[in-house]
């Protein structure tokens, strides 16, 4: 039996799923974000391994050995981290075939398969993905935490912070947000926060979504206010995807992807209008299968067309 590994790793969460030749998914596991960008070979290294034990101990084998293994890992767009991704996964796989993607080519996979549609992402991270009938490709954000992701868990948790820090400068009223800020940092007074605003803490900031989400709920204006620039600017993404692939006024399918969407119907909603607005064929829904499930089915769509063209090579 042959067996296939589909692995998507952002900046929060990865996700690992072992497959059979069939496409059956027999395991999944999750371990720790692994964006290429934040970790090290030490922390990518056990990470993956952790996670790649557990699928092995769940399935009863020996040892995995896979016919093609498909990483979509965030971050992948740096060349050096991308080898040494690379480098990770053949010590610990040593797979027939191994490929290396960025996180959006494994939703997309998850969303359409081989076929046109857009994957928007919204996790610690955003960007916007996509691919014509024409097998024309194109993006929009990705361009990590330093320059904003905008509409990402990150850039909310940046504006939660710079609301409160507002707050108490008495530039804008006080705000229930102020403590689950506080909470969430762990820090007890409000002038802890500035030095909190950092690329580093991208994971740390993206997890105050939730608390923002909730704030929101319940009526808090500033955390109403940061969602739906949230929504306005992840649709605005979208859209400039489906016009650089000539799709604004096509029937097409936008998977939204990610913890943002998760735990913020608000977003979702916002984001649904806001792309109806200009593309009102479009089909905006969740994305249905996981990425790592779509990181399977690449692996093996890769590995199907190799063993027909065995001249064209891979990695």
């Amino acid at each position: 039996m042959g067996f296939f590994v589909g692995i998507d790793a952002g900046g929060s969460k990865t996700e690992c799923v072992l497959a059979d030749e069939a496409g059956v998914v027999l395991a999944r596991a999750t371990g720790a974000g692994a964006n290429l960008r934040r970790v090290s070979r030490a922390e990518l290294r056990a990470t993956l391994s952790e996670c790649l034990e557990a699928l092995r101990c769940t399935v009863g084998l020996p040892a995995i050995v896979a016919d093609a293994v498909c990483a979509g890992f965030a971050g992948a767009g740096d060349v050096e981290a991308r080898t040494q991704a690379y480098e990770v996964l053949t010590e610990l796989l040593h797979p027939h075939r191994l490929y290396i993607v960025g996180d959006m080519e494994v939703a997309l996979e998850a969303a359409v398969g081989a076929g046109p549609g857009v994957v928007l992402v919204a996790g610690t991270g955003s960007i916007a993905y996509g691919r014509n009938g024409l097998g024309r490709q194109a993006r929009a954000g990705g361009r990590g935490p330093g320059a904003g992701d905008e509409g990402s868990g990150y850039d909310i948790g940046c504006r939660a912070v710079e609301a409160v820090l507002r707050a108490q400068q008495g530039k804008a009223p006080a705000m229930r947000l102020t403590q689950v800020v506080l909470r969430g940092l762990g820090v007890e007074r409000v002038e802890e926060l500035a030095g909190r605003v950092r690329p580093e803490a991208a994971a740390e900031l993206a997890a105050l979504v939730p608390a923002v989400a909730e704030a929101s709920r319940v009526g808090n204006v500033a955390a109403k206010e940061i969602l739906a620039q949230a929504a306005s600017v992840l649709a605005g993404l979208a859209l400039e995807v489906l016009e650089e692939l000539d799709l604004l006024e096509a029937e097409v399918r936008i998977a939204l992807s990610g913890g943002v969407f998760a735990v913020s119907e608000e977003v979702f909603v916002g984001v649904r209008g806001g792309i109806a607005a200009r593309a009102p064929q479009a089909v905006v829904e969740p994305l249905a299968a996981t990425p790592a499930v779509g990181a399977v089915q690449l692996a093996q769509r890769l590995w199907l067309q190799e063993r027909a063209s065995p001249a064209t090579g891979g990695g």
